[in-house]
């Protein structure tokens, strides 16, 4: 049971979690060219692109699937944090915007496995929406009106309870392209798919064996500590000689203006904003337009009084002054009252100047208050999504363009460093694990310590610890998560977890160096501490068992689709046709175009 269930929690309760907070269910969408709408005289609408028995499911069916469903980020850079919560939703949900049933929500596809194509994405929660309820119907079950309604109804009721009918049926024609019978087919559906995952999971239980395995892994603790020799940061602590420079130039100067050419942005100084802040904590906007519990809604909106007091409070104390006088008091007021735990002790003083494009895409709004300044001016209060701000301009670092000539000298040293990295990290490698061999009694910290001698000032050989590791995670999320292989802080890997297994408090250095998979770093790890497990409480063992059930579930009902998924494809009563194909491979290459125009405006 837990091999299976090892193989779909790692990342499905989390994604859940947050996604529940975080979906959005309005019915507002943008409108494509009419030709594509209902009764667009397009025939490409109606080519099948599967078919799952006598069905099949064309462009309309898959035009409403995308609009239902929450869109990926935009290619480029992750640096907004409004792109990571927009892959968040994309990938913990199937039709974002359509009500349903809560208690559902966790029966998603495994997100770390969901396309980012999002018509392949779309179209395979579609085919389990048809095949899971093709079966349902099979065997008799049905959805009455009144469930069918409950669906659809309160969306498009208004405050005096009556329902909107008109604007219900625009929202079905406009928004989502299709008509009104086949979107009620649409809904009969999601609901038979429900029916039919409460029906298979019913008898699925666990076992007190499986729950008293559980909670006594749970109280079984080790930490590990670790050295890590990343020649990434080797490559910076290397400096070549001059002549090892200019004898590098001399042979491969194409290479460095190429190198050059292909990261001429890295060379490049961008302006910057120097400037001190203060922050004052509200809830997110974007999550508070989530919420629909009054009670929630309430408190939530309640952090927006506190901080509009506290910010009132604030600026108070800098009105008036100016030069010399307004930057003591601002810097006071931050230690104060700021909630910004990044600038607070430092007065408010950003730790380094801010390039514009990261201050623009990070917090636009702080970007347009700080745009507005003169150097030693402060803002009045700025209004952001999770609180209020008030910014005192330090001032602007103009920017500078540097071409080959200028920065050739740097951008050889860098290639050196990096032919040298690999090698070097290796060397240093085996140097670490022979000093811990030497004597496994000394804490790790000790060996990074010495191995560093050499590169003074620079520390680029790292310590550091994984901290307390249970064998089971002891909370839910923590399960959801959870991998037997992924060690906190290093990675995903079964030969280091099977050596770190063997580490006994008489011998607790492993005895080789390890790469993690995707990583080219290496790294010489110790057990640091060891608890025992001992034998768990009957509260201990009805928590473990509670938080078992609903993802063995999951992992149950996913594998159970994916039997129905293969069965009817190798019986031929499901077939994905070679337009579905096409389609998908036009969306790749978009997104392929749009991915280099993005690099290339970021290296601009």
């Amino acid at each position: 049971m837990l091999g299976t269930m090892r193989e779909y929690s790692r990342s499905i309760i989390i994604y859940v979690l947050f996604g529940i907070i975080i979906v959005v269910f309005v019915f507002t969408f943008n409108v494509s060219g009419q030709s594509s709408g209902c009764g667009g005289g397009d025939s490409s609408a109606h080519a099948a692109l599967v078919t799952i028995g006598d069905t099949d499911l064309d462009m309309s069916d898959l035009y409403m699937g995308l609009a239902l469903s929450a869109d990926p980020p935009r290619p480029g850079p992750r640096t907004d944090p409004r792109s990571f919560q927009a892959e968040l939703v994309y990938r913990s949900t199937r039709f974002a915007r359509l009500r349903g049933d809560p208690k559902y929500r966790a029966y998603i596809p495994d997100p770390t496995h969901v396309s980012m194509i999002k018509a392949r994405k779309v179209m395979d929660d579609l085919e389990e929406t048809w095949l899971v309820s093709e079966l349902a119907r099979a065997q008799g079950m049905r959805v009455g009106p009144k469930e069918a309604r409950s669906r659809i109804v309160p969306e498009f009721t208004d405050s005096d309870g009556v329902f909107k009918k008109k604007r219900y049926g625009n929202w079905v024609r406009w928004g989502l392209k299709t008509t009104l019978g086949r979107f009620e087919d649409f809904i009969r559906r999601e609901i038979l798919r429900e029916k039919m995952i409460a029906l298979i999971t019913a008898n699925v239980t666990v076992t007190d064996r499986e729950a008293r395995m559980a909670a006594k892994l749970r109280k079984e603790k080790r930490e590990y500590e670790y050295v890590e020799i990343s020649p990434d940061l080797l490559a910076e602590a290397i400096t070549p000689s001059a002549d090892e420079i200019a004898a590098f130039l001399a042979a491969d100067e194409d290479k460095v203006k190429k190198y050059f050419e292909d990261h001429k942005g890295d060379y490049q100084v961008e302006p910057a904003f120097d400037y001190h802040v203060a922050k004052f904590s509200a809830a997110s906007t974007r999550i508070m337009a989530t919420v629909k519990d009054p009670e929630q809604r309430k408190a939530l909106e309640s952090s927006w009084t506190g901080a509009k007091e506290k910010a009132d409070k604030a600026l108070g104390r800098i009105a008036g002054l100016t030069g010399d006088q307004l930057r003591a008091a601002f810097e006071q007021m931050a230690k104060e009252l700021s909630d910004d735990s990044r600038t607070r002790d430092r007065g408010g003083r950003v730790s380094a100047p801010v390039s514009l494009s990261i201050m623009a895409s990070l917090n636009p709004e702080v970007f347009a208050a700080l745009s507005g300044l003169k150097p030693a001016q402060a803002s009045g209060l700025v209004k952001a999504d999770d609180g209020y701000y008030i910014v005192l301009l330090d001032g602007k670092i103009p920017g500078k363009k540097r071409d080959f000539e200028q920065v050739k000298d740097r951008v050889a040293a860098r290639l050196i460093a990096e032919e040298k990295a690999d090698e070097t990290a290796k060397t240093e490698a085996d140097t670490v694990l022979a000093l811990a061999l030497k004597d496994q009694t000394r804490p790790l910290t000790a060996v990074a310590t010495e191995a560093n001698v050499p590169f003074a000032p620079k520390s680029p050989i790292k310590y550091n610890s994984t901290g307390e590791i249970p064998a089971m995670p002891e909370t839910i999320s923590g399960l959801a998560e959870w991998s037997p292989t992924s060690i906190p802080g290093l990675g995903d890997s079964e030969e280091l977890a099977s050596a770190l297994k063997k580490l006994t408090s008489d011998a607790p250095v492993a005895k080789k160096v390890f790469r993690i998979p995707g990583s080219k770093a290496l790294y010489v790890v110790r057990l640091k501490s060891a608890v025992e497990a001992g034998e768990p409480d009957k509260t201990e063992i009805a928590s473990a068992l509670d938080d078992l059930l609903p993802i063995k579930r999951q992992a149950y009902y996913r594998d159970w689709y994916s039997s129905l998924r293969n069965r009817e494809a190798s019986t031929g009563r499901f077939v994905e046709h070679e337009a579905l194909t096409a389609l998908i491979q036009d969306e790749i290459r978009s997104l392929e175009e749009s991915a280099k125009q993005a690099e290339k405006e970021t290296r601009k």
